[in-house]
């Protein structure tokens, strides 16, 4: 044998070792085949741990924190409506804006709404109802400024008197509850109220009954006020019977009856020209002078 073969035997063979080229999915079937067969799979050491938490278990939790702020929300006093924000008023007080929104019971204060109970709709047309209240807008929101009320009243333009009862009436007719004394508003006085109620949309206009909420007095009339108001501001008081229409006591000691408010000015020049007529001219005196319809007036002399 020669010294090389010698050589050659005597040295061990290195080799190399190659990496692995099992590709990946090979190398999880084996394990997936480790596993089937009970034998414990190694674990990395640089392997992070997940926990998993299960979408019930968080559910719950959801629905949990959900009741205890519902439960707060309907029971604690902070959202019990004590008191109310108004806003637009002149002549109603809060207070009794408070009592016709029907969130508190005037027999029973101590009994209050719940915030979630409020319905601001059935607010709005409740004091709308009132004669008084044109429009309202109700906002809600959070304590304290919960219940928000904006109200826009309705402008008395006269007093009427009838039966003994002062009301108010708007430029539509409307009649309201008199609040104050409002010097500056005319006042009409029914003079010989009738027995029988007028045909008509205001029947009680002019009669011996009590005008309330529901109750009007006709259009024509109100606008008769209101004219015969502009041409004289001096006049604050006028009279009414419910056959002559409107009238005014002339200070030189007769009765004026224009009827209503149509053909004002044509009315007015037909009396003055009676009187000038008549009273200036001739000296005579009169009674009353009646020119509800221009075109046919009357008079009656004193005698």
């Amino acid at each position: 044998m020669s010294l090389r073969d010698r050589v050659s035997a005597r040295t061990p063979r290195l080799t190399r070792r190659l990496p692995d080229a099992t590709p990946r999915s090979e190398r999880r079937r084996r394990l997936a085949r480790h596993l089937r067969r009970g034998a414990p799979a190694a674990v990395p050491r640089a392997a992070q741990a997940h926990i998993y938490l299960s979408t019930r278990w968080l559910s719950a939790f959801l629905v949990a924190i959900l009741l205890i702020v519902l439960y707060l929300f309907l029971t604690h006093e902070a959202f019990l409506v004590q008191t109310i924000y108004v806003g637009g008023t002149r002549y109603l007080s809060g207070g009794e804006i408070f009592t016709r929104t029907g969130l508190i019971d005037p027999e029973n204060p101590t009994r209050l709404t719940h915030l979630f109970w409020v319905n601001p709709a059935a607010i709005e047309r409740r004091l709308e109802a009132d004669p008084s209240i044109a429009d309202v807008t109700v906002e809600l929101g959070w304590p304290p400024m919960m219940v928000q009320v904006s109200v826009v009243e309705r402008e008395p333009v006269l007093i009427w008197e009838q039966a003994n009862l002062r009301v108010w009436v708007d430029a539509s007719g409307r009649v309201m509850q008199l609040r104050q004394d409002l010097p500056n508003l005319p006042r009409v006085v029914v003079a010989k109220p009738s027995r029988t109620l007028n045909i008509g949309q205001c029947p009680l206009q002019g009669t011996e009954e009590l005008l309330g909420p529901g109750s009007c007095i006709d259009l024509k009339t109100v606008i008769g006020v209101q004219q015969f108001k502009a041409l004289y501001p001096n006049v604050d008081e006028l009279v009414y019977d419910s056959a002559k229409g409107l009238g005014y006591r002339d200070g030189r000691g007769w009765m004026f009856w224009f009827g209503d408010g149509t053909d004002m000015l044509t009315k007015i020049a037909v009396y003055n020209e009676i009187v000038r007529q008549v009273y200036e001219r001739r000296g005579r005196r009169f009674l009353e002078v009646n020119v509800s319809d221009p075109d046919a007036p009357y008079y009656s002399l004193a005698r």
